[in-house]
């Protein structure tokens, strides 16, 4: 019931938007101009911070790259909730989640061993090493896609 509202909210707050950008007095249409902006503005911010992680990772330095795009995730999710017909984005951000919870659950696993003033994570088994760069290979392209994506429905409703 509280989803179904929440979402609900979601969808007005997205359909006055987009009525306020072609309907809209001057002002609103700054506005909703400005939100628009906004999430094109974070897409292109979020995919350097994301080349600048996966260069961290690829170094070694698990932890600090996970929180990172943990927190990219959360305001790819804030943004998405701002755009019109955003159920799709909003699942695949649900799944982004769920592909770092994944991730930080093998960084905390055996074969994981901390170093450094920071207590950052190194992998000293290979095959789990491969296997943990693998999902955040697939982690950053897919979250490279959902910025995408958001950049393309920002352009679209300008």
């Amino acid at each position: 019931m509280l989803r179904s509202l929440i979402k609900l909210a979601i969808f007005l707050v997205a359909g006055i938007l987009v009525y306020n950008y072609f309907f809209g007095t001057p002002e609103e249409k700054a506005q909703s101009k400005e939100v628009f902006s906004d999430i094109k503005d974070l897409t292109k911010s979020a995919v350097g911070l994301l080349k600048s992680e996966k260069q961290k990772f690829d170094d070694g330095k698990y932890d600090d790259a996970v929180d990172k795009i943990g927190g990219l995730i959360d305001n790819l999710k804030g943004k998405a909730e701002q755009l019109e017909d955003n159920r799709d984005l909003l699942d695949q951000i649900t799944v982004l989640q769920q592909k770092k919870n994944s991730l930080e659950t093998k960084l905390g696993s055996p074969g994981v061993e901390s170093y450094g003033e920071e207590g950052q994570r190194v992998v000293t088994d290979s095959a789990q090493r491969r296997e943990i760069e693998e999902d955040w290979k697939e982690l950053v392209n897919k979250t490279e896609q959902v910025m995408q994506d958001m950049e393309q429905r920002a352009a679209r409703e300008q």
